[in-house]
């Protein structure tokens, strides 16, 4: 998994954000908050890791995560952000 290039990843008062740079700006408006989880997937996708790799990571992040759990919310995530064409 590859993030498109011109989205970054910031961080502003505590929170999480993902802002597209340069002429991304004029197609993708806005930005996208991140939750703690979200963030961490997020740093995940920036190393190029597989869902699969993804999945590990957070369980072994977060001690009483449910892979099953886990697996179908890092897809969703992954499916969201290749359907608005943020990775590839």
């Amino acid at each position: 998994m590859k993030i498109r290039e011109g989205f970054i990843l910031r961080d502003v008062a505590g929170q999480s954000f993902v802002v597209a740079t340069g002429a991304l700006s004029r197609e993708y408006q806005g930005m996208i908050t991140l939750n703690e989880t979200g963030k961490f997937i997020w740093q995940c996708l920036e190393k190029q890791m597989s869902s699969d790799q993804i999945v590990d990571a957070v369980v072994a992040e977060y001690e009483d995560a449910d892979r099953a759990v886990v697996a179908k919310d890092v897809e969703g995530f992954i499916n969201k952000l290749v359907k608005d064409k943020i990775v590839e």
